[in-house]
């Protein structure tokens, strides 16, 4: 059974239909729900082999989100004063 932040993908019930991925983001028993890529979301409770997971959600790290930005600094060259734009 997955658990909340695995990555899952449901087969198609009908020809011609893609495959649906997403990730689990509550589980109560039997019954998972689950936010699809399309950013849909879905509370079923799945039939025997109709899911697989696929791995865990990507997380952002604390790092990445509290990174400073760099702020560009205003150069003026000489070429740029000379051609009136400075």
């Amino acid at each position: 059974m997955p658990d909340v932040g695995d990555r899952v993908r449901i087969q198609s019930t009908k020809v011609g239909q893609a495959v649906r991925d997403g990730v689990v983001t509550g589980v109560a028993g039997q019954l998972l729900t689950v936010k699809w890529v399309t950013g849909e979301e879905s509370t079923f409770v799945p039939g025997p082999g109709s899911m697989r997971v696929v791995g865990k959600a990507r997380k952002s790290s604390a790092k990445t989100v509290a990174a400073p930005v760099k702020k560009a600094t205003k150069t003026t060259s000489t070429t740029a004063k000379k051609k009136g734009k400075g």
